[in-house]
């Protein structure tokens, strides 16, 4: 009979130990199961109107079985949108405010090695009443505030002026806002909703990086206009950056240096990123994962507003309407990219812009201006059109960026006075049941409902 050499007796006993290695690696993977890194909102938060519920695993999940197994009462439609690892439920309309919703991801779902998850994981969170946040002119500049609430006092978030424009993210947790630098420049800010944690987020040095957008993953979309090489040179065109908030990854939208446009708008559910092109006059519509890409006609030099779904969106174009040209508005279908006017017939002595679809589908928000008025209306209509209410009109009076509450109940909007150099900036409410309005904020101007 053969002798084993000493260097066998090696290899042999090598490969028992790896043999064992990895059965243990197997048993202990089969005793561990599927694993959850974290998951939010925390038990016993309250969470804004948007808020998603995101669970982040280990491991490459089975999609299938993870939703099959993820539940919610009250029950709620929503999306499911998977990252890698991560998956986020984003409700199809805004959780109710003041309600209170438990989640459920079961035992027993897989990942895609067949592991399963030997503990469910269990949520409960309840829907805060939203606050509003503004701008407020200082001595050189504007300043950030905000308010938790509508009946709160308001507090500054900004460490100084030079404040150029603001969002807010979808959880309502933080604010991103652009700041002047010393260099002309102008960069992007972070704070939370309380205030007292602000920091500098992107340095643009000579470059001006204003209008962000947050869509619900954490990806910022922007406007960069980069520096001239010589003061005595202009400043170039806008061009769309994405700035995520989570890995710090800033990178140019389109690696096409000649595409150009500002004002990025996310929908609701982030899949869509919309911005002007003001060179093509069009409204570009991008799919955020297959890159494909929409166009819809216009001049009015603004995005429009997206439907709760994204199925669709409304927007202005400048159009002639009898002898003269005029705003019109139109409804575009992102299914059929079929694009209607909004009125049919349109109207011929007046004009109407800025469309705002409410978070539940059921109303639009617009201006009027007619031939016989000076100055502008709120109208508030259901989506077909069929009928109108002027929520707003007093004479002598503009008003901009109205929003919708996350409830669709209310409108919060800017007024400012027209003819009067005295004449002060502030922010109000529109109230859909009781269609009444009441003052807010004096001296505030681009208010943002602060979810």
């Amino acid at each position: 009979m053969k002798s084993w050499r000493p260097f066998e007796r090696a290899v042999a006993f090598s490969a028992l130990l790896l043999v064992g290695a990895i059965a243990l690696v197997l048993w202990r993977g089969d005793h561990v199961g599927a694993r959850v890194l974290r998951s939010s909102p925390a038990t016993g938060s309250q969470v804004a109107a948007r808020a998603p519920v995101v669970i982040e695993f280990a491991q490459a999940m089975d999609t299938a079985s993870v939703e099959s197994g993820f539940s919610i009462q009250p029950a709620t439609p929503g999306e499911f949108i998977w990252e890698g690892d991560t998956l986020r439920f984003i409700p199809r309309t805004p959780w109710q405010i003041g309600a209170e919703y438990q989640v459920q991801l079961a035992a027993g779902v897989r990942d895609q090695r067949g592991q399963r998850l030997l503990r469910p994981v269990e949520l409960a969170f309840s829907v805060r009443t939203p606050g509003v946040a503004f701008l407020r002119l200082a001595d050189s500049g504007y300043t950030l505030w905000a308010a938790s609430a509508l009946d709160a006092a308001a507090r500054q978030l900004s460490p100084g002026d030079g404040v150029f424009d603001f969002t807010v993210t979808p959880d309502g947790e933080q604010l991103i806002f652009s700041v002047v630098n010393d260099q002309a420049g102008i960069d992007l800010w972070i704070v939370g909703r309380g205030g007292g944690d602000a920091r500098r987020l992107l340095d643009c040095g000579a470059d001006r990086c204003f209008a962000p957008d947050v869509a619900p993953n954490d990806q910022i979309a922007y406007n960069r206009v980069l520096a001239p090489l010589s003061p005595a040179e202009p400043y170039g065109p806008p061009r769309i950056w994405l700035l995520n908030l989570r890995s710090g990854e800033n990178l140019r939208l389109h690696a096409d240096t000649q595409k150009i446009g500002y004002g990025p708008h996310w929908s609701p559910d982030g899949r869509w990123l919309a911005y002007y092109d003001g060179v093509a006059g069009r409204i570009v519509i991008l799919n955020s994962s297959s890159g494909e890409e929409l166009a819809l006609p216009s001049q009015a030099g603004e995005v429009g507003s997206w439907a709760p779904e994204a199925e669709y969106m409304l927007f202005a174009d400048m159009r002639r309407a009898g002898e003269q040209v005029r705003s019109q508005i139109f409804r575009a279908s992102l299914a059929t990219q079929d694009i209607l006017p909004f009125f049919d017939p349109q109207p011929e002595d007046a004009e109407f812009s800025g469309p705002v679809v409410s978070p539940d589908g059921q109303w639009v928000a617009m201006k009027m201006r007619a031939q016989n008025l000076t100055a502008e209306q709120l109208w508030v209509l259901p989506p077909d059109g069929s009928f109108a209410m002027v929520a707003v009109e007093e004479a002598g009076y503009l008003y901009s960026r109205y929003q919708w509450g996350s409830d669709s109940q209310a409108l919060l909007y800017h007024r400012l006075q027209l003819g009067r150099a005295d004449s002060q900036p502030s922010v109000w409410l529109w109230e859909r049941a009781t269609s009444s309005q009441r003052l807010l904020v004096t001296e505030a101007s681009q208010p943002l409902w602060l979810p």
